[in-house]
């Protein structure tokens, strides 16, 4: 096995030691292409003939709209792949441009080896089958809180996806947070500067605690 982000869907395989792998001796044919930082991946509206499994590095995603506004959507660590939603889609299109933020290596899978590997692997299928779904249920809520008027109300959206018991955890940085709801990092801060200051939430460094979740839910 020459890389095992080659079985990154594999269910089976996630709990297996390394040695363990190089016993089954799955192998996928693939390709593998180096980009460095700045250059284009993909770009939104090309058409997706192959997984792009990101190995090595970190990408971010953004969507053009036609008036040339650029809404960042996320920024993905090495591995994971890309667009693989799309892959058996009818309009196989990348939704998103695709940019390096660092030297990556994508690993290039084409869709009759993922038919290939599906048949031959159910744990493989079940893995893709899981991923795919997790992905629309992210897109989902990324349409959502870009629907969504106000930066409170965007803030109020995302913690209660995100909270366990009253405990929370942004996940990110207040400037990739600021992207991802496309809106500037100091109008970000404030809003939640005025709400731990309402006592409707207490943060610090990134981990906070909802007090009051009854002004959380009306501001939606």
């Amino acid at each position: 096995m020459e890389n095992l982000d080659l079985l990154f869907f594999c269910t089976m395989c996630k709990d297996k030691s390394p040695e363990e792998i190089a016993q089954i001796k799955c192998t996928i044919p693939h390709s593998i292409k180096s980009y460095k930082k700045g250059e284009y991946v993909a770009y939104q509206g090309d058409e997706v003939t192959c997984l792009h499994m990101l190995s090595k590095g970190k990408v971010k995603t953004e969507i053009v709209s036609d008036p040339g506004l650029t809404l960042h959507v996320e920024e993905i660590k090495a591995p994971y792949p890309l667009a693989a939603t799309f892959l058996f889609a009818e309009n196989n299109c990348f939704p998103v441009d695709v940019i390096a933020l660092e030297e990556s290596e994508i690993i290039l899978i084409k869709k009759d080896s993922i038919e290939k590997q599906m048949a031959k692997c159910p744990h493989f299928l079940r893995g893709f089958m899981a991923f795919t779904a997790d992905r629309m249920q992210f897109l989902s809520e990324r349409l959502k809180i870009f629907s969504l008027k106000g930066i409170k109300t965007k803030v109020a959206f995302y913690l209660l996806q995100r909270t366990h018991g009253n405990e929370f955890e942004l996940g990110q940085s207040i400037a990739s947070l600021a992207e991802y709801f496309g809106v500037e990092r100091p109008s970000l801060s404030r809003a939640i500067s005025e709400m731990v200051r309402d006592g409707i939430i207490e943060f610090e460094a990134g981990k906070g605690q909802i007090i009051n979740r009854n002004a959380l839910k009306e501001m939606l």
